[in-house]
């Protein structure tokens, strides 16, 4: 957040000092409004890059191994463009590659969703996997693991195998 306001900031200067050096060269005939005019505009047009980039920024830190399985584009009223270029401003990710097994539970995998959201801290929470029933369960601190290698979760989602998590999960080996 920090870095977006000061980009923002900079680009505001950035944008006023091109309007100062326009109005140098046309010999100052430029009407005084346009210097903070100008500034304005280039203050709004960074934040509206910082948003659209966002999504392309995350995606290429994020870890080998993960895998996008949901996206929220963001469309407003108070940001009639984003009806027409809608941006992306939360979505989940899987740890494929980082998939935990139970020999003696073969069906049921763990792995870590990651939920990415634009303003709000990074949250990664284990999950299990239900692949013979089509479901999946966020594991809090206190889930339990019985010694057959089951789970005791609070609630089952039924997600069903076309859901994007449980597929990615359940294809892997």
């Amino acid at each position: 957040m920090y870095i977006d306001i000061i980009t923002i900031v900079a680009a505001g200067f950035a944008a006023a000092g091109v309007v100062l050096i326009l109005n140098q060269l046309t010999g100052k005939r430029l009407p005084r409004w346009f210097i903070p005019a100008g500034a304005g505009l280039g203050m709004i047009l960074m934040s509206l890059t910082n948003e659209y980039r966002w999504y392309p920024r995350q995606l290429n830190i994020l870890p080998q191994g993960f895998e996008v399985v949901s996206t929220a584009e963001h469309r407003a009223i108070y940001s009639p463009w984003t009806f027409v270029v809608p941006y992306v401003n939360r979505f989940v990710a899987v740890d494929v590659a980082g998939i935990q097994r139970n020999a003696s539970q073969p069906d049921l995998r763990l792995s870590r969703v990651i939920f990415f959201a634009r303003w709000t801290p990074v949250r990664i929470v284990p999950a299990v996997f239900d692949c013979a029933q089509g479901r999946s369960a966020l594991l809090n601190p206190d889930a339990m693991f019985n010694d057959d290698g089951t789970v005791r979760v609070a609630r089952w989602d039924q997600t069903g195998m076309d859901d994007p998590a449980t597929a990615a999960i359940c294809q892997e080996g």
